[in-house]
């Protein structure tokens, strides 16, 4: 993955294997589904525009409860946002968003 590691920010007391499904599973999920935050279609990375200049973003929080995330991550012991961790600060093009 480019942009990001998929990593819960806390370790949970569940199986690394099963934590790991998991997060791909609400990754996949986010990047089958559009934003209706930033109107990114489904299949590209959501975007922040900052002083005029577009970034690179995790998922909305609109993008990931149309995803069904909040049904997914927390059995696993995972809430919140930050469960796909940055690698940088990068402009956004139309890049598509891998499925993992």
């Amino acid at each position: 993955m480019e942009y990001f590691t998929l990593a819960p920010k806390k370790t949970t007391s569940h199986e690394p294997q099963v934590v790991e499904a998991a997060l791909r599973q609400a990754w996949n999920a986010c990047a089958r589904t559009a934003c209706p935050k930033c109107h990114v279609p489904a299949g590209q990375y959501c975007r922040n525009d900052t002083a005029g200049v577009t970034w690179v973003t995790r998922f909305h929080r609109p993008r990931q409860d149309a995803a069904g995330v909040p049904q997914i991550l927390p059995p696993v012991g995972i809430h919140g946002l930050n469960w796909a961790t940055g690698k940088g600060r990068y402009r956004w093009d139309d890049r598509r968003v891998p499925t993992v």
